[in-house]
């Protein structure tokens, strides 16, 4: 069985921690690299660990652009409260999968947000 596979089973299991530890071992032994980052990313996520999720998010953009890791991205900087880096992340996001209706909820309570402060 593979790293990636076993970092699977304990993310399934909600074991974030110690999918994190295998999914490490899999980036390392370059197994589904990307998809390896996006899922320590979403373990930390999972943690509200959100600055810690964010360089394996753009680790992950560097191997493979994806909808769902741009969005990501996006969530991460919204829990920060950077408004600002949620929307360009969620743009891009919409902009590579314009049917994703999460995309476009996200955006719309950003702006919404923004615009009753004003």
């Amino acid at each position: 069985m593979s790293y990636f596979q076993k970092a699977n089973e304990y993310y399934n299991a909600k074991d974030y921690k110690r999918a994190l530890d295998m999914y490490e071992k899999a980036i390392k032994f370059k197994e589904n690299e990307a998809a390896s980052f996006y899922n320590s990313a979403v373990c930390f996520i999972k943690l509200k660990e959100y600055n810690k999720a964010i360089p394996l998010l753009k680790s992950a953009i560097n191997l493979k652009r994806e909808s769902k890791y741009f969005f990501n991205l996006g969530y991460c900087y919204n829990m920060l409260k950077n408004n600002k880096k949620a929307l360009v992340y969620f743009n891009t996001a919409w902009s590579l999968n314009n049917d994703d209706s999460d995309c476009e909820k996200a955006i719309n309570i950003i702006i919404k947000n923004y615009l009753s402060k004003k």
